[in-house]
């Protein structure tokens, strides 16, 4: 046989670390560092293949974009909008989430593959958690130059998905597809008629920690899903003392207008708005409660049919 000449095996040595090299930095806009590492290393098709799995799928969606964004002018945007989402980025990362996509002003991140996380609904809300107590930051920096609050709405889903990579032989795009997604997408717009900056399904909050704190608001049905939904309020650092007494009366309410007794939720939830009278899903719950009375008699469902996305 010919002896391989040196220069040769340098060539075909350099060209491979090159190749891992691109690997990684391309894997690196997805995934954590040390998974990132460990698929440029050693490529496993079956962790990148197509396959079902139980996923917790996170939106992320900046409030009043549009407007701001005119008051900017597109230089000033680009720069605002890369430092926001640079920053919600890292967190998705540092809890070990995925990266899945931007659309404009929206980020979309997933947990529970490739590789398996059993706590992945609890990585998620801590991931939007991250993401609220990083806005008091972000706010330091940019309100002086877009002249408002950057704002969010968060909306967090759990269920099975079909995963892989949902991308072209172009662009790599690791991620979920299904039900779970659109639904994820929904429980985040429903956050802006409740008034409330981080929702989750009823999937996620039953896969919580028990310790976790969380408030169920309604049950809705959201366009293009058949079955109603349950949406929680995660709680947040910094909510007052007496979010727990806020909870309970609440879900107390809201218990008696799911069973039709509408004065009694009323009188409950009067209270609460004594103490909080600003809560956005009271005063939502409180508007169903009035709407209910004024057509008592007719046909009523507690299921609360949203008006948009």
């Amino acid at each position: 046989s010919r002896p391989i000449r040196t220069e040769l095996l340098f060539a075909r040595l350099n060209a491979s670390l090159e190749k891992k090299h691109l690997r990684e930095k391309v894997f690196e806009q997805h995934f954590t560092p040390d998974l990132a590492r460990e698929l440029a290393r050693n490529p496993d098709p079956m962790k990148m293949q197509a396959r079902q799995a139980e996923v917790t799928v996170l939106f992320c969606d900046i409030r009043g974009f549009s407007t701001l964004s005119e008051r900017l002018g597109p230089a000033q945007t680009i720069d605002w909008l890369s430092g926001v989402m640079g920053e919600f980025s890292t967190i998705v990362i540092e809890h070990g989430g995925v990266l899945v996509d931007y659309t404009g002003d929206e980020l979309m991140a997933m947990w529970g593959a490739p590789n398996e996380q059993p706590n992945h609904a609890d990585l998620a809300c801590q991931a939007a958690i991250g993401i609220m107590n990083s806005l008091d930051e972000l706010n330091e920096k940019w309100q002086p130059i877009v002249g408002a609050e950057t704002a969010v709405g968060i909306g967090i889903n759990t269920g099975e998905a079909l995963v892989g990579n949902v991308g072209t032989h172009r662009k790599f795009k690791y991620g979920p597809l299904g039900t779970v997604v659109n639904l994820a997408s929904r429980v985040q717009g429903a956050t802006k008629f409740l008034k409330s900056s981080l929702l989750i399904s009823g999937n996620t909050a039953e896969q919580l920690p028990d310790d976790a704190k969380t408030r169920r608001l309604c049950q809705v049905r959201v366009q293009n899903i058949h079955t109603s939904v349950d949406l929680h309020e995660l709680e947040l650092p910094g909510t007052p003392d007496n979010w727990q007494h806020l909870v309970t009366q609440y879900e107390a309410a809201l218990n008696q207008f799911e069973s039709g007794n509408f004065r009694q939720a009323s009188a409950i939830l009067g209270d609460v708005l004594l103490t909080v009278p600003n809560d956005g899903p009271s005063l939502q719950l409180m508007r169903r409660i009035v709407d209910a009375m004024l057509e008592e008699g007719a046909d009523f469902s507690p299921v609360w049919k949203l008006p948009g996305k």
